[in-house]
C-alpha cells in the first residue's frame, strides 16, 4: 500500500510540475531574412525578423536583410 501512495504522489507531482511549464515567447528573436520562415505564431518582417503576430512586445533587434555583394568587392572572381 505505501508503494502506491509513493507512486500516486510521484504522478501528482510530475503532473503539476508540467502544467506549470510556460516557456516564454519574446516579441521577436528569429531571423527570417534567408528563408522567410518563422515559427509557429510568428511572421516574418520586412525586417527580416520573426515578430509575434498579436503584437506582444517590443521588438529591438537590428534588421537580419542581407545587403548582398560589398560595394568594394569582386564578387569573387
Amino acid at each position: 500500500m505505501a508503494l502506491l501512495r509513493l507512486a500516486l504522489l510521484l504522478l501528482l507531482g510530475a503532473a503539476a510540475v508540467a502544467s506549470c511549464y510556460s516557456p516564454k515567447q519574446p516579441a521577436c528573436a528569429f531571423s527570417c531574412a534567408d528563408d522567410g520562415l518563422c515559427p509557429s505564431g510568428y511572421s516574418c518582417g520586412t525586417d527580416g525578423v520573426c515578430h509575434r503576430d498579436d503584437g506582444q512586445g517590443t521588438c529591438n533587434i537590428a534588421p537580419q536583410v542581407d545587403a548582398g555583394l560589398d560595394a568594394g568587392g569582386d564578387g569573387g572572381d
